[in-house]
């Protein structure tokens, strides 16, 4: 696998991240009532990470012919669906993990029942943010609709809850791959379906753009596994051989680690290859980022 890198995508991801990270902090500084849920809800948030999805939504953006800025609320939505899956993923029922992002968790910090309630806020608030964003109604319509699926029981929980009956068990890298796909890859779809989708009123290319979310996602979430195992937890912010110690499935436990690199590689591969046929102008920053990700194993 070669490619030619012709920008510092981590340059690129970068003032992504942090034009994200101005809009989040406004949006987090506006006047609201004082409550526990509300600051719990901040707090996750604020606790940084890679911020990739809402970056995906403004390269989605840029590919469609759109400005990265126009999917700011789509972003902010998404990272919000994100972090209550992560607050509800951290509880004691499911990971009961005590680190998220280099800081104490969301139960942690506020307790179980705030940690909750914190989570299914962010979900309503996620419908809030798109219904309340400059875009055509039709736009909005079809976001909210698009995110609620993603949410539902054809994606998040339902990835969520495979997971959790998975573990201990005997399992096939088909089921694996399910998995992957409701629990990680239906978010990275929903990034670059949005980001398109605010960038005009073309159905197509949306659609186009999510098939290389759904194996970006898949890729993704084989190398977050591979780093379970192989980094420690102040690299990635979190507990660390966490899947190992409650015998996750993971493409690692099916196929071993050289085994589980040579996946995340053809994931990489199909995400690009699923970008053919688009102008290379348009495309080009979501190549590097496809390849950038997988740097971090090989």
């Amino acid at each position: 696998m070669k490619e030619d890198v012709s920008v510092d995508i981590g340059d690129v991801i970068a003032a992504r991240r942090a034009v994200f990270e101005d809009y989040l902090s406004g949006y987090l500084d506006e006047p609201r009532m004082e409550s526990g849920v509300i600051e719990a809800c901040a707090y996750s948030l604020r606790a940084g990470g890679k911020r990739i999805r809402p970056v995906l939504s403004m390269l989605a953006a840029e590919a469609a012919g759109g400005h990265g800025r126009d999917a700011l609320p789509a972003g902010l939505a998404i990272e919000m669906i994100h972090t209550f899956s992560l607050i509800h993923d951290d509880l004691p029922a499911l990971d009961n993990d005590d680190l998220r992002r280099g800081m104490p968790t969301c139960h942690k910090k506020f307790g179980e029942a705030t940690a909750i309630l914190a989570g299914d806020a962010l979900i309503f608030q996620a419908l809030s943010v798109i219904s309340s964003a400059p875009y055509p109604p039709q736009v909005k319509v079809d976001l909210c609709a698009a995110l609620a699926d993603v949410c539902g029981a054809n994606g998040l929980v339902q990835g969520e809850y495979e997971d959790v009956m998975a573990e201990g068990a005997d399992i096939s890298l088909d089921r694996i791959e399910r998995i992957y796909t409701r629990k990680t890859s239906r978010l990275f779809e929903l990034c670059m379906y949005a980001g398109a989708r605010t960038a005009g009123e073309d159905q197509d290319l949306p659609r186009r753009l999510a098939a290389y979310g759904t194996h970006l996602g898949q890729a993704f979430q084989a190398i977050d596994d591979i780093l379970d195992v192989t980094a420690d937890s102040h690299t990635l912010g979190k507990s660390a051989g966490k899947d190992v110690a409650q015998k996750k499935a993971t493409v690692v436990k099916v196929l071993g680690l050289d085994g589980a690199r040579s996946w995340a590689e053809q994931a990489t591969d199909r995400a690009v290859k699923a970008l053919e046929g688009l102008p290379r102008e348009s495309s080009g920053m979501l190549r590097e980022l496809a390849f950038w990700m997988l740097k971090r194993i090989m």
